[in-house]
């Protein structure tokens, strides 16, 4: 019965139905095909082609559409604790202990103070664990403890300070061998003679040939046999004095030793250095 009724109304339309039954298959048409028919010149914004209310039929359901609720961006995962981003670990603490720092002194309350210690306490217990592991590490690979090469205990220090002086007595009289030793002074300042005077000493001790050369004229009492500066200062490019300087007198080659006043202990290790090429010894 009812078939029929859909029937001849397709075939005879009422006149009050037809607007209704046009909008009706036009909006079928749309659902199942997916395309709009060609004749619509204008698209029909009255919903199911019923005017002033919501489309109802067959096909149409008076149920309730629940509101599209916006999803809320996925939050940021958290900062893994791992050894390849301790860096950024790091950077983050440091700027949440700053904060905590100067929120708890500018604003100084019970609870500011309390998020200070907290982050205070896990950088001491950080440090604390950092010095426990050197210890271990040390033990796995002694070739970094710097006691195997250098001993750092007082017991061993009279021992240490034997060696240096064999070395440098093995440098004085590997440099002496080759060469000896220019002094220029001013005759007229009191510490470039004091000076002379060390340099004499220091000679006579290790058997190294010296020449005086004063660079003002004047000879000192205590540096006989000093000669006048005929230019050989100027020629090596003096400019400060007192200046010590090595001299091989074989190929006329000569570097300075030392400026200034020294002890003669201080010379002993001015000849180390340059034997040595000033390679660390500590």
């Amino acid at each position: 019965m009812r078939s029929r009724s859909f029937l001849s109304l397709l075939s005879r339309p009422s006149r009050g139905f037809r607007p209704a039954l046009t909008g009706g298959v036009l909006t079928l048409v749309t659902l199942f095909t997916g395309v709009a028919p060609a004749s619509e010149a204008q698209p029909d914004h009255r919903q199911g082609g019923f005017p002033d209310k919501v489309a109802q039929g067959w096909h149409w359901y008076n149920e309730p559409v629940a509101p599209v609720t916006p999803e809320a961006p996925p939050a940021q995962p958290p900062l893994a604790v791992t050894p390849e981003n301790a860096t950024a670990l790091m950077t983050r603490l440091q700027a949440a202990t700053r904060e905590a720092q100067n929120r708890a002194l500018m604003f100084p309350s019970a609870e500011n103070f309390r998020r200070y210690k907290l982050l205070q306490d896990f950088w001491v217990e950080k440090s604390s664990q950092f010095a426990q592991t050197s210890k271990e590490a040390l033990l796995k690979y002694p070739e970094l403890d710097y006691n195997t090469r250098f001993s750092h205990y007082n017991s061993t220090a009279a021992v240490r300070q034997a060696q240096h002086v064999d070395r440098q007595k093995k440098a004085i009289r590997e440099l002496s061998a080759r060469n000896g030793l220019f002094y220029f002074y001013r005759g007229r300042e009191p510490v470039d003679v004091l000076m002379g005077v060390v340099v004499r000493a220091f000679v006579r001790e290790y058997g190294i040939s010296l020449i005086y050369v004063t660079v003002d004229g004047k000879v000192a009492p205590e540096l006989s046999g000093s000669r006048p500066d005929n230019g050989q200062s100027t020629r090596m490019h003096i400019t400060q004095f007192p200046a010590l300087f090595l001299v091989n007198p074989g190929n006329a080659q000569y570097q300075p030793l030392a400026y200034g006043f020294h002890a003669q202990e201080d010379l002993a290790e001015q000849f180390l250095l340059v034997a040595s090429g000033f390679a660390r010894d500590f």
